[in-house]
């Protein structure tokens, strides 16, 4: 399965950096937890706006069961099975799972997309929903997200909302500043779209404070070490900021020959929970 898990997670990597920062949902599913033999629940989810959307909670390993749960926020790109061999992993180390569909990807309820946006409020919207629903049905675990790229501005956007259920943050490709973001693609002749001012995701992010943990990737030119750097001076000691040798969203491959696929990324996490 671990050699299996690295192919298809190195497949998905090329997706992401082919689109990173396009939305680019994907409605059909590849995988399911079941395709690699782990228990889970699904679930329908009502947004506050009367959207469905559709979730997979995976079973924590009962030997090692860390009372964690971690909600993922995942990428602009693909859809919730695409994540299915990296949430088996955090769910064999402990961790009760959550992954779901943001509005138009996957099974979740139609959303008409604009590929050239950052991210949509209404994902947020989406994370709200899914925090509600897991905070009551886990009221005796810790509960924490882990976001990737566009999912880390879907995090820090609903942050004001969401802090008082969740206990911690993990963020991979983590966007800072919105409209640097903006100007990065600028200069690679990309448009980028905003779907607000950029002082409202400044005032949300620069809000959190929570335990975060922030993974950068060094040779990642669009969410920058140097960024998370300048975000951890400005959330002071309850950001940590840890940087891997690799491309944007490559942590989970980091390492994969003495430590196997998603190793590395667990020991990271392991140690920030602790």
């Amino acid at each position: 399965m671990k050699i299996i898990a690295f192919f298809i997670s190195s497949a998905f990597f090329l997706i992401l950096i082919n689109s990173a920062f396009a939305i680019n949902p994907d409605r059909e599913y590849i995988l399911t937890p079941d395709s690699v033999g782990w228990k889970y629940e699904q679930l329908e989810i009502r947004t506050a706006d009367q959207v469905k959307l559709i979730s997979w909670v995976y079973e924590a390993d009962k030997e090692n069961d860390k009372d964690t749960v971690l909600i993922l926020a995942y990428p602009d790109a693909g859809n919730m099975s695409y994540f299915v061999y990296h949430s088996a992993i955090l769910a064999d180390a402990g961790y009760t799972v959550v992954t779901f569909d943001y509005r138009g990807f996957g099974k979740s309820d139609d959303f008409e997309i604009q590929r050239e946006y950052l991210y949509y409020t209404e994902f947020t919207m989406d994370l709200q929903a899914v925090i509600n629903t897991i905070s009551r049905k886990f009221k005796d675990k810790k509960i924490g997200i882990l976001g990737m790229s566009m999912g880390t501005t879907i995090v820090s956007r609903a942050y004001p909302d969401i802090k008082d259920k969740i206990d911690f943050i993990i963020g991979e490709g983590f966007v800072t500043d919105t409209s640097a973001i903006v100007d990065r693609y600028k200069g690679l002749d990309k448009q980028i779209l905003l779907p607000e001012k950029p002082v409202l995701y400044e005032t949300a992010i620069q809000s959190i404070d929570v335990p975060l943990l922030i993974l950068t990737a060094s040779d990642d030119t669009i969410t920058t070490h140097g960024d998370a750097l300048a975000l951890q001076s400005k959330l002071g000691e309850t950001c940590q900021v840890i940087q891997y040798a690799g491309a944007h969203l490559a942590g989970f491959q980091f390492d994969h020959e003495n430590k196997g696929f998603g190793g590395w990324y667990v020991e990271q996490l392991e140690r920030f929970l602790d």
